[in-house]
This record gives structure tokens, C-alpha cells and sequence, in this order.
């Protein structure tokens, strides 16, 4: 193996031995930012931490341009979607491919793009090529909503020409275009109580299981997906849940699909904890209570609190725009073929282009992202480094 590839393989798995679940990022930075070191750069830790309740902040690096040439922001995340304490993932290596031991999460999904850019970096040092301004970002959060990419300071990137996110699998795929995303927060609140006297009790859980059972999951059209991800209920098997709390999502190409969806979940949702009303009548029973009938009860209702958020705008970018040329004539230079992808997923480059800057989404070699069939594959790892040593290094 020539010593370009093992330094970049190296790179990739010291990084993945070191767990980094989103806001709790600071060991996976120090790794980061001492290779950043090493390399005769100096990176800055943004703010962006203690805004969103986290333990680290981004990480940036500046690269002054050394002549002519298009300013480009270059980004990838540091997170991972494993929990707090899972153990340290143990690469394994068969040819090309690199899995984690036992299965799970290995954080592909981004450090392999973190370590792309890491060894972009050692490329740049030394080197006589010119090239214009250039701004590494290594994000925080990226895996909830995007956090760390929308603290970062806006001037950083002023007047920059092109952003690109390393954040899909193959590298010769470019993802011109991603989906707008609605997050729904649900508490449910019921009637609490034990489990032997379910008399003018409300079971929380119940309502919230019948609400999901009529939510729509999975493709609902050609432009959206929806999915269910966190469900939270109950403290023990005796108890009637008083509350329970569920997230939800939706994410879709068009603004106009997307609300037609919104709407028709809200009702659904509102619909469902309207028909867990109840009339009370007689006691509790089983002597855990000492309410009794009057004729004039009052329904017992369930109540539920939704929060709708706009997690990220989508984006569309057209073929003319910066970061996509860059891209596919360095893929072309790099010896591929470009695609142009739609994706259903989001990422750092919908907070950028929010923000005004063009970025446009390149492939580093992960697959199978957040199952525990995770992989990376090294040979394409290598691929997207030699498409953005052409794009900044023509």
C-alpha cells in the first residue's frame, strides 16, 4: 500500500476508535485538532458548544489562498448518531472494505470525510499549487438538526464562491438537491394511576400508540418520507402512564406536498386525543380512590402538546451554479464519471446554502449510515481526497 493511502487509512481509524455521539464531541475534537497541529495549521473552536448545550465547539481552519482561484468552504462532521458510553468502535479490515467489530455503529458517517479533509490539509502544506481562500469546518451536532453548522459565524465564509459537504457514499456522486424537514415534538398527557384501578384513569402510552399506529410512515410520494423515531413512556408496568412523548418526522421536496402532510398530521394527531375522553362514574374500585357517582360527571379528557419545528430548509441547486461545476470537472479530472443526485437526507449543506452559500454534497465512502451494518469503503475514501485535490489544486 503506498504510504498516501495508509496515511489516510490511518487517519480514518484513529478517528473512528474514539466515540463522538452528538454533543459530546470533545475527545474526537482533540484527536482532530492535534492532527490539525501536526500539519502547521491552527485550528479555532467556535462558540457553538455551550449555545446548543454541548461539550465542543466546531472546529475551523483557515488556509489564506495562495493566487487565484474560487474560495470554497470545505466541511464534514464530527459526531455520530452511537449513545453516550457505547464502547469504542474496533475497525475491521477486509480488502477494500472496513466494518466494525462485533456490528454496530462505526462512525463512517462522517469521519471518513473528517479524515479526507484532514489529509486535503497535508496535501496543502508545502505544496506550489495556487488556489484561493479555502475554510475548513469540522461540525458538531450535525446528527441533531444541524446544530453545529448553523452556529457558525457567517463571516467566515463571505464572499465565498462554493461550499462542499463531504456526506454520502460514492464519490463520484454529487448531491445537488435535499428535502425540508419538520420535526413533531408530542407530550401526551393522561390520567396517572395504578394499574389495578384503571377506573377514570388515562393511559398516556395507549393514546400515543393509537396516535402513531394512524400516522403515515415510510414514502408517502415521490417527494416525502416520514418516520418515527423516539418513543418515551411509563416508569413501571403497574403504573398508568400520565404522560408519554414521541418524536416524529417528515422531510419532502416541495413546500407545498410537505404542508399538505403537516396539516393532515396535526389532524390526526389532535383526532386521536379527542376520541380518549371519558365519563367517570362510580369509584375508583379496588379502594384507591373514594370518588362516587353523582350523575353530573364531567368527561375526563387526554390532552396532547405538539411542537412543530422547521428543522432545515431544503435546497436545489442548478447544474451552472459554482460548487457543481467545481465538482463535476474535478471528478472528471480525478478519473470518474459525475452523477447529479437528488437525496432524501439532510445535512451541513442545507444550513450553507441557507445561508447563501452554494454547497453542493460529495461522497466519501460511507455506507449503510446509522444501521449497525455500517461500512466504509477505502478505495473511495482515496477517490473523494484525489476529486478535491483536483478541485482546490486544479
Amino acid at each position: 500500500m503506498p504510504d498516501y493511502e495508509r496515511s489516510l487509512h490511518d487517519t480514518f481509524f484513529d478517528l473512528v476508535r474514539v466515540p463522538s455521539p452528538s454533543l459530546s464531541e470533545r475527545e474526537v475534537a482533540k484527536v482532530v485538532a492535534r492532527k490539525i497541529r501536526a500539519l502547521g495549521f491552527e485550528p479555532l473552536e467556535d462558540g457553538a458548544g455551550e449555545a446548543i448545550g454541548g461539550n465542543c465547539g466546531n472546529l475551523v481552519v483557515k488556509v489564506p489562498g495562495s493566487g487565484s482561484g474560487p474560495r470554497i468552504l470545505m466541511a464534514a462532521h464530527i459526531d455520530t448518531v452511537e449513545k453516550k458510553g457505547d464502547p469504542a468502535a474496533v475497525p475491521v479490515v477486509d480488502g477494500n472494505w472496513v466494518s466494525r467489530d462485533g456490528g454496530g455503529i462505526l462512525g463512517a458517517d462522517d469521519k471518513s470525510g473528517v479524515a479526507i479533509l484532514l489529509e486535503l490539509l497535508g496535501r496543502l502544506r508545502g505544496r506550489e499549487a495556487r488556489h484561493g481562500d479555502l475554510l475548513f469546518a469540522f461540525t458538531v451536532a450535525e446528527e441533531i438538526e444541524c446544530l453545529g453548522a448553523a452556529e457558525l459565524d457567517p463571516d467566515l465564509f463571505a464572499g465565498f464562491d462554493a461550499g462542499v459537504v463531504l456526506d454520502y457514499s460514492r464519490p463520484d456522486e454529487i448531491v445537488v438537491a435535499a428535502p425540508t424537514k419538520v420535526a413533531f415534538r408530542m407530550e401526551f398527557n393522561g390520567v396517572a394511576g395504578h394499574a389495578a384501578a384503571p377506573e377514570r384513569r388515562i393511559n398516556a402510552a395507549h393514546v400515543l400508540a393509537k396516535t402513531i399506529a394512524r400516522l403515515p410512515i415510510g414514502r408517502l410520494d415521490p417527494y416525502t418520507t416520514s418516520n418515527i423515531g423516539i418513543i418515551r413512556a411509563g416508569a413501571a408496568i403497574n403504573v398508568i402512564p400520565g404522560s408519554a412523548y414521541a418524536e416524529y418526522e417528515i422531510r419532502s421536496h416541495r413546500k407545498d406536498v410537505l404542508d399538505f402532510h403537516v396539516h393532515r398530521i396535526i389532524g390526526i394527531i389532535e383526532g386521536t386525543v379527542r376520541e380518549n375522553r371519558i365519563f367517570a362514574f362510580g369509584k375508583d374500585g379496588g379502594g384507591f380512590g373514594d370518588s362516587v357517582a353523582t350523575g353530573t360527571e364531567a368527561p375526563i379528557s387526554s390532552s396532547v402538546d405538539v411542537d412543530v419545528e422547521v428543522s432545515y430548509e431544503g435546497y436545489r441547486l442548478d447544474e451552472s451554479s459554482a460548487p457543481v461545476r467545481l465538482l463535476v470537472s474535478a471528478v472528471e479530472k480525478a478519473g470518474q464519471t459525475p452523477g447529479i443526485i437528488t437525496a432524501q437526507g439532510g445535512s451541513d449543506a442545507n444550513i450553507l446554502n441557507r445561508r447563501n452559500l452554494p454547497t453542493a454534497v460529495l461522497g466519501c465512502g460511507m455506507y449503510g449510515a446509522h444501521s449497525d451494518g455500517e461500512r466504509a469503503n477505502l478505495a473511495d475514501m482515496q477517490n473523494a481526497l484525489e476529486t478535491l485535490t483536483a478541485m482546490v489544486m486544479g
